[in-house]
């Protein structure tokens, strides 16, 4: 590693989803042989050939995984990376190219290596290997749920799911914001829509006192009003 890790950048990394829980000892032994990158926001960091090539953990920013359709210019967002959180599992369990691009929303710190390295880890240490694997089931969940919400759900339920989601996330884990000023139409890829609807949905939950989203900043209000509106569409939509 050509820099060394500070220790609250070592922590940031013990408590994300990929390493949490694994022994200092596997981690130090790993450090050594990681690269340590940076980017600035809105940079394309990785693209479907690179993913087969490097996988990257973030120690700190946000990073957004998508998959684009160049011919009609529409975004699907597949996932918000924080800091803890691996670049593309799918490639480096697999050794085969994702299509789906790494793109930066914020300055980004990550720890790389080859993918051949990863894998010898995870031959190396069972520890590590167990955690990639329940890093890969959480990652296989969250990818279920959203292709549920897209294809049984309607937009307003989509969005309250993605809502409650971010904020469960932080109470229940202490991760950071993944949704801290993204713009409407940032949320509209996350949901499978388009911004004014995004808009519109946004202003709804405003003036019923579900949200607050001055700034740019969404804020909970009223969880259980939430909470209700999510339970009200689904009921609607299953009748």
């Amino acid at each position: 590693m050509r820099n060394k890790l500070a220790e609250d950048e070592i922590r940031s990394l013990q408590d994300g989803s990929l390493f949490q829980g694994l022994d200092r000892q596997i981690l130090d032994a790993m450090l050594p042989d990681l690269e340590l990158r940076h980017w600035l926001p809105r940079q394309v960091v990785m693209t479907p050939e690179d993913m087969v090539r490097e996988f990257c953990v973030l120690i700190s920013g946000r990073v957004k995984i998508t998959r684009q359709n160049f011919r009609t210019g529409r975004e699907l967002t597949l996932s918000l990376l924080g800091a803890g959180d691996g670049f593309n599992v799918i490639s480096l369990l697999d050794g085969k190219p994702h299509e789906v691009i790494a793109e930066t929303l914020d300055p980004v710190t990550a720890l790389c290596a080859p993918v051949a390295r990863w894998q010898a880890w995870m031959d190396e240490y069972p520890a590590f290997l167990h955690a990639m694997r329940h890093y890969v089931e959480r990652q296989m969940r969250e990818l279920s749920e959203l292709a549920s919400d897209l294809a049984l759900h309607d937009t307003m339920t989509r969005l309250s799911h993605l809502i409650l989601h971010n904020f469960e996330n932080q109470q229940t884990s202490h991760r950071q914001n993944l949704l801290h000023g993204l713009s409407h139409e940032e949320l509209a890829h996350l949901i499978g829509t388009v911004r004014v609807v995004v808009n519109r949905l946004l202003r709804e939950l405003k003036a019923e006192g579900v949200i607050d989203c001055e700034g740019g900043e969404l804020h909970v209000l009223n969880l259980k009003k939430l909470l209700d509106k999510a339970e009200g569409h689904l009921a609607q939509s299953s009748a």
